[in-house]
């Protein structure tokens, strides 16, 4: 069985050799929408596995790191220096 490296290597190549715009895309047409079907699938497995809350925390993160309510890295150091111990 090959590897996905080898899989991918092989469908560049084949692309590569796809001369018509037509062709091309319908190509991408199909593989867009085959990521859009996984992208989908993936996210229905990780609502089921997460709670509720847990999307909804996720969700209040994201919508932090939107707004730029982060922290540095240096600041993130400090505040934690203390949660270590000896």
């Amino acid at each position: 069985m090959k590897s996905a490296k080898k899989i991918k290597k092989e469908i560049h190549e084949y692309i590569d050799l796809i001369k018509d715009d037509e062709t091309l895309w319908m190509v991408r047409e199909d593989v867009v929408e085959y990521l859009k079907k996984e992208k989908t699938k993936m996210k229905d497995e990780v609502e089921e596995a997460l709670s509720e809350e847990e999307i909804s925390e996720i969700n209040t993160g994201l919508k932090e790191i939107e707004n730029g309510e982060t922290v540095g890295w240096d600041e993130y150091l400090k505040a934690t220096s203390r949660w270590h111990t000896k």
